[in-house]
Order: structure tokens, then sequence, then C-alpha cells
């Protein structure tokens, strides 16, 4: 699954707020709404930080 949608997914599986998702991640709110939104593609290392923090939630 495209990492938009599985981020989109996991905030709507667990209620999570787009600001506790940013600060786990540790990027800015804006940065997130951007990508979210097409303007922009993260880096590969936010992009792994995303994946393993899903992976790890999905894995409990």
């Amino acid at each position: 699954m495209e990492l938009r949608k599985r981020v989109k997914s996991f905030l709507d599986d667990t209620g999570a707020t787009v600001i506790a998702f940013c600060k786990k991640i540790n990027i800015s709110n804006t940065y997130y709404y951007r990508w979210i939104h097409g303007e922009i593609e993260f880096s590969n290392d936010i992009c792994n930080r995303i994946e393993a923090f899903l992976n790890e939630v999905y894995a409990k």
C-alpha cells in the first residue's frame, strides 16, 4: 500500500491526531500537510522513519 494511504489508514484506525503523529515522526504539521496533498515528497530518511513506526504499531 502506498505510504500516504498507510498513514491515512493509521490515523483513521487509531484515532491518532496529525499533531501526535508528526511529533512521533519528528516533522512539522505543515510539512505533513504539504506531503499529504502531493505538494512535496519526503526524503528517504523520513519515509523510513514512517515505515518503521507503522510497522512497529501494527506489530503489536
